[in-house]
């Protein structure tokens, strides 16, 4: 049985990990954890500790100084990185000084934890047999097949791969040479070649091809293409930091000038592919931006948008998110009106939820939208079949049943998020659109939670 050691500062993660992980099925086990690399280091002196998992960044000791120690002291000791640094030349660092492999936290989900024990079970066993993982590539490119489901239980597939073809984890393949018939291309994978690889050692060019999956082969990969070709020097970069602001990007994806601009939507979608997120960050803030769309379209729209559970490259996220916008364009589409005109009233019907806490007049929002008052008002209820006045009511007390139902603020404060000063006359106000005074809806919520 492995004895394993769990390091890591955050509480929750190594909880996480010594109860999710199937250690068991790869003869594992845990046999402790620790919160900083101190602590680790007296827990390896008092007990006996086959594999030592553990986070990069911690405070009193860091990971790579526990990394240094336990080379000196305790060279039996395999080491395993668990970091949220997924770039390449930090990563080296910790291979540099011995880890085995590493998990990436942003990378890591519930039906990726056979997979990685499966790879890090595969490690220990080379180590065992002393196969050589420093000996220089005399390889200046590789060939890499990668699958495109990788969550897929069954990664086989109708191709021939080459005897020498290595397999790196589940549903990736290297080898060096390409004859003419090596491969054969089916569906669902794709084939890579890795340039400038000379004085890399193989762990290096293995960690080259897990890093080049995790984040770029996302955006890179076009089902037309039969073959990409990276030079290393293009994916020394991936999975830094780029220090884009989420929030930024978000706004710019509530705006509707995407629906209604291709210029604007297709500028958008460059940028976005640009700043290289990983997938899985991508994924979340589309899920997010997909509630705020239904929210804001949803009772113009009639219909309601759904977003993918995954994406296996950026393309097929691309045709996901035209959908989408089809879908917004033609819910709300009236031939009548120019497009300039649709969006203008998108807009305020965007502007009227993000600033509801404000007495906005139709003649303020006419204003912003750079409309005439009484162009505005005619327009907006014939595009959103309401008038602004009705519209703005209708969503200031939506807002305020979800407020009664999920928060225990008082009626006062629920008031003046939705535009009302006066508590009174909101109550006023919502016993006239919704039957029921705020403290009765609250309670007959409440009394259905517990029912």
């Amino acid at each position: 049985m492995i004895r394993v050691l769990v390091v890591d500062d955050e509480k929750m993660v190594r909880i996480g990990l010594v109860n999710f992980m199937p250690w068991k099925e790869f003869g594992m086990e845990v046999v402790g954890e620790a919160n900083n690399g101190e602590n680790a280091l007296k827990f390896i002196e008092n007990n006996k500790v086959d594999l030592l998992l553990t986070d990069l960044s911690m405070p009193v000791m860091s990971g790579i100084e526990l990394m240094k120690e336990v080379s000196k002291h305790h060279q039996h000791v395999q080491v395993v990185v668990l970091t949220l640094h997924t770039d390449f030349e930090y990563v080296q660092e910790a291979l540099r000084l011995g880890a085995i492999d590493y998990i990436a936290k942003t990378q890591l989900e519930k039906e990726q934890f056979e997979d990685v024990l499966g790879r890090i079970a595969s490690l220990l066993d080379k180590k065992k047999l002393g196969v050589q993982q420093k000996e220089r590539s005399q390889v200046d490119r590789v060939y890499v097949v990668y699958t495109l489901n990788h969550h897929s239980d069954d990664p086989k597939w109708d191709a021939s791969l080459p005897q020498d073809a290595v397999e790196v984890e589940m549903g990736v393949w290297y080898w060096n040479d390409m004859p003419t018939t090596a491969w054969t291309s089916s569906a669902g994978h794709a084939l890579v070649c890795f340039r400038d690889l000379l004085e890399l050692d193989r762990k290096a060019i293995v960690q080259l091809i897990r890093t080049y999956r995790r984040n770029g082969f996302f955006y890179d990969y076009d089902p037309a293409r039969t073959l990409l070709d990276i030079r290393r020097d293009e994916i020394v970069n991936i999975g830094k930091d780029s220090g884009h602001d989420l929030n930024e990007l978000k706004s710019k994806w509530l705006s509707p000038d995407w629906v209604y601009d291709d210029r604007i939507f297709e500028q958008m979608l460059q940028e976005l592919n640009a700043f290289k997120l990983p997938p899985i960050r991508l994924t979340r803030l589309f899920f997010s931006l997909t509630d705020e769309w239904n929210r804001l379209y949803g009772q113009t729209m009639g219909i309601h948008i759904v977003m993918e559970d995954s994406f296996q490259y950026f393309m097929q996220f691309e045709a996901w998110l035209s959908g989408a916008r089809d879908a917004i364009r033609q819910a709300n589409i009236k031939p009548q009106f120019s497009l300039e005109i649709q969006s203008s009233i998108a807009k305020a019907t965007n502007l009227a939820q993000t600033m509801m806490s404000q007495s906005l007049t139709a003649g303020e929002m006419a204003q912003m939208v750079n409309m005439s008052s009484s162009y505005f008002s005619q327009c907006f209820k014939q595009i959103v079949g309401k008038t602004y006045t009705d519209y703005l009511r209708e969503i200031r007390m939506e807002r305020a049943k979800h407020y009664l139902l999920n928060t225990t603020k008082t009626i006062q404060w629920i008031a003046e998020q939705v535009g009302y000063n006066d508590d009174k006359y909101f109550s006023r106000l919502f016993r006239e659109h919704v039957g029921v005074l705020p403290s009765d809806y609250r309670q007959a919520g409440m009394h259905d939670k517990h029912s």
